[in-house]
């Protein structure tokens, strides 16, 4: 006999040996004890979920003359029928290759004819989205108002490509993909059936590869026993192309620490082994994805990624040296790699591009490393702040004058000194003067949006207590004079003065006052170094020719 494919010889035969769906198959037993079996049914899902194994199920359920549990009983005349493929009542029809209107109108000249060994005449029609517009005009009717003794079982990948009066007159159940642990737990029965041995990492890699698709994994699985009996983790890679999580673990820290040369020979490396750059590329993003997780949820990233526990501590560890944005750039330009992959010339220059492009992200002119410079900054300065709270001596760089000094002395500063805080201007009622400002803005943001946003297009230059000092952008200049027309600097006052509880006054400035400042301060250097040279007394001029 010719060797059937593992995924053929799995396919289950009843509900009771369908993987995952539990809700859609209580719903299904359900009806056939019942006897409540729709007109028409529409499964969706993503590939190798389940959708046409259970349409065959049902169809047979329904035409089983003693159904065990709303499961075909098979045993009766009809289920051996079924079994043997020998029954005309059951028929499959696949639109991807009958999508005309003519096809359709063929198969529905034969739904006027009864059953003829059981009690429906069942019509599975696989990939119906493919069906145009005019095949889908001729279904109508008939699913609209079909015989008794019919049932239309539809399925496909894209619903949405399916017309709404198809989809209103149809049962929609939606096939969800198969968690990965239900699948590694098949996948141990199929090897074991097969006469193979295989590890529980080798089994997980196959399902992780598999995203939610039983069939996938099987055939995976096939692939895999076809090199030899024993499967583990490396022929598992050999046969999928991808990379081992220390190669990920290797490239993903020389991107995180900028070490370009390290990043092309890795590269380099990868190809020599005849790699797939598009695959490695979908490796990396999902490496990067599980480090972004492991950063946000910890430890629980071993259930939710179906992780060992020590693989889970590992991958928190290595989070914990990212920046979360520096990770959310990283993955934002290997999920767009992906997509450049599938129709670039040279997809090893392609990789390449974007892992420079990580390395080099601390240019200046690239505001995204501008934002993930600042998140580190902020990061150190956290755990700065939390060391002088807990009272660990800090060492802090004081750089001096080099005229007046020529080194750099550090300071030492000790939580509950005098020095720890920065004196803050305090108004008349003993509240301080940020505090009020911000208070302000906030009422500002109510009662006068427009001044509010005048106000965010500079910096607040602090107070004496009750006279409050603004000074705009440089770019914004002339946002100081509005500020300062009476009805605007007004309502400031006010709002100062209500946060406040005391009068208070507003002054806002512009860039050309400090450069006033600046143009007053150099005419009177000039004057000085003249008076420095010539002395203050009047000075003769007199012009002598050469003789």
């Amino acid at each position: 006999m010719a060797y059937q494919a593992l995924y053929r010889q799995w396919r289950p035969q009843d509900f009771s040996h369908m993987v995952g769906q539990e809700a859609i198959v209580e719903t299904l037993r359900h009806q056939v004890q019942t006897g409540r079996i729709a007109h028409a049914y529409l499964f969706c899902g993503s590939r190798g979920t389940g959708k046409t194994s259970t349409a065959k199920i049902l169809a047979r359920a329904i035409n089983c003359t003693h159904p065990i549990n709303g499961d075909p009983c098979g045993e009766c005349e009809t289920c051996k029928r079924m079994q043997a493929e020998d029954f005309m009542d059951i028929l499959e029809f696949d639109a991807a290759s009958n999508s005309r209107v003519e096809d359709a109108r063929e198969l529905l000249e034969k739904v006027s004819f009864p059953p003829q060994f059981g009690a429906y005449k069942v019509y599975i029609i696989d990939e119906v989205h493919m069906l145009s517009n005019s095949a889908f005009n001729a279904l109508l009717k008939t699913l609209e108002e079909p015989p008794e003794y019919l049932v239309f079982i539809l399925a496909t990948t894209e619903p949405y490509r399916l017309p709404a009066t198809i989809l209103s007159r149809c049962q929609r159940f939606d096939f969800g993909r198969i968690p990965a642990v239900l699948i590694q737990r098949r996948l141990r029965e199929a090897a074991e059936g097969a006469g193979g041995e295989a590890t529980d990492g080798a089994l997980m890699s196959i399902a992780r590869a598999a995203e939610g698709g039983m069939r996938d994994a099987l055939s995976i699985l096939d692939m895999c026993l076809g090199y030899g009996k024993k499967v583990d983790e490396a022929l598992v890679r050999t046969v999928l192309g991808t990379s081992d999580r220390s190669f990920l673990f290797q490239f993903s820290s020389a991107l995180r620490e900028e070490q370009a040369a390290d990043v092309l020979r890795l590269v380099d490396e990868l190809i020599s082994s005849g790699k797939d750059p598009q695959v490695f590329s979908r490796d990396v993003s999902g490496h990067l994805r599980t480090l972004l997780m492991a950063k946000y949820c910890g430890g629980e990233i071993s259930e939710i990624l179906s992780l060992t526990d020590e693989d889970a501590e590992e991958y928190v560890r290595e989070s914990e040296k990212y920046a979360s944005s520096r990770l959310m750039d990283m993955l934002d330009l290997f999920m767009h790699l992906e997509t450049e992959l599938r129709y670039s010339t040279s997809p090893r220059i392609a990789l390449e591009c974007a892992a420079m492009k990580c390395c080099l992200r601390t240019e200046a002119t690239d505001q995204l490393a501008l934002n993930d410079r600042i998140s580190e900054l902020e990061a150190r300065i956290s755990a700065l702040q939390d060391q002088i709270a807990s009272g660990a001596s800090v060492q802090v760089e004081r750089k001096s004058n080099e005229k007046e000094k020529g080194h750099s002395a550090p300071v030492t500063s000790r939580a509950g000194s005098k020095g720890k805080q920065a004196a803050k201007a305090l108004t008349p009622t003993g509240r301080g003067t940020d505090e009020i400002w911000n208070e302000a803005l906030k009422a500002l943001k109510t009662a006068a949006p427009s001044v509010s946003g005048m106000l965010m297009m500079g910096t607040y230059q602090g107070s004496n207590g009750t006279e409050y000092r603004w000074k705009a952008n440089p770019t914004f200049s002339v946002i100081a004079q509005s500020l300062n027309t009476p009805e605007r600097k007004a309502q400031i006052e006010e709002a100062l003065t209500a946060a406040a509880g005391v009068s208070c006054t507003f002054v806002a400035t512009d860039s050309s006052e400090d450069q006033k400042k600046t143009e007053e301060a150099s005419d009177e250097s000039y004057l000085q170094t003249l008076k420095d040279t010539f002395g203050e007394e009047p000075v003769d001029v007199i012009d002598e020719l050469p003789e």
